[in-house]
């Protein structure tokens, strides 16, 4: 494949400001392959969570939990491990689509209200802790990048502004009361009318009314995930402006420099 055609070919792959920071943090992860001692440490890693077996280690039984790079690659780390943190919380946002959408606790004292009840309540925390996630995300930033040019505060504004409900409702739950809605309300309402009443139609109402409910929550978590992708595109973009290490492995005229060994 001549130059130009890997050009195009790498253009094609990055559609959106997303696809180019997944192509410089992969170059970056690679180049930590050669960071002195990275590797190994790593494979002891692995090997150790892989074969322990006792539930109550000795400290002296316990692997190091920290490698120490050098300061620089330390701060050049953060941000990268940071931003998949963010990844991880939106694909965990995402997740609970299919819990709406399945009920497995059929023939457990697990009543239709209280799994949707709970869904609804994981869902909300998953708005805060991309919030939490996301200014420790900026703190890791400004570490590698001291002279960067993000109004950080205006931006947390605008997402607390556009997730505000979802905010709330976690925030109550957190420090209150169990979430509550009329409609969730209404079907425990019918599944204890079809409790004594199953010939009277309850049973049924029950179930088309609980299919509805979770059909309504799946659909909202999509739409409010695709508002959270909206977000992390703009962060991406944002970090690729203002991270040098990062924007200069998508230069063709420059060669990579995170994780290079000082």
């Amino acid at each position: 494949m001549s130059v130009t055609e890997t050009e195009r070919y790498i253009g094609e792959m990055e559609k959106t400001q997303r696809d180019r920071m997944y192509n410089a943090i992969g170059a970056c992860l690679i180049e930590l392959e050669d960071y002195p001692g990275w590797k190994d440490w790593r494979r002891k890693r692995i090997t150790h969570t892989l074969y322990f077996d006792d539930p109550f280690p000795m400290p002296s039984e316990n692997l190091e939990d920290e490698f120490n790079f050098s300061d620089e690659i330390e701060k050049q780390h953060a941000v990268v491990f940071q931003y998949l943190g963010l990844e991880q919380a939106i694909f965990s946002l995402k997740d609970c689509e299919f819990y709406f959408r399945r009920y497995p606790f059929r023939g457990l004292p697990v009543s239709h209200h209280n799994h949707i009840t709970n869904i609804c309540e994981m869902y909300f925390g998953r708005f805060y802790e991309f919030k939490e996630k996301l200014k420790k995300y900026f703190t890791a930033v400004k570490e590698a990048a001291p002279n960067h040019g993000l109004d950080i505060g205006a931006f947390i504004k605008l997402f607390e502004k556009t997730f505000d409900q979802e905010l709330r409702a976690r925030n109550s739950v957190h420090h209150h009361r169990r979430f509550e809605d009329i409609a969730i309300d209404r079907v425990f309402l019918m599944e204890s009318f079809s409790t004594g009443h199953e010939d009277k139609g309850w049973r049924q109402e029950h179930f088309t009314a609980y299919r509805k409910l979770a059909g309504e929550w799946a659909q909202r978590v999509r739409q409010r995930g695709a508002k959270m992708d909206e977000f992390l595109e703009a962060i991406a973009a944002a970090t690729l402006a203002n991270c040098s290490f990062l924007s200069a492995l998508l230069s063709a005229n420059q060669k990579p420099s995170c994780g290079r060994a000082e």
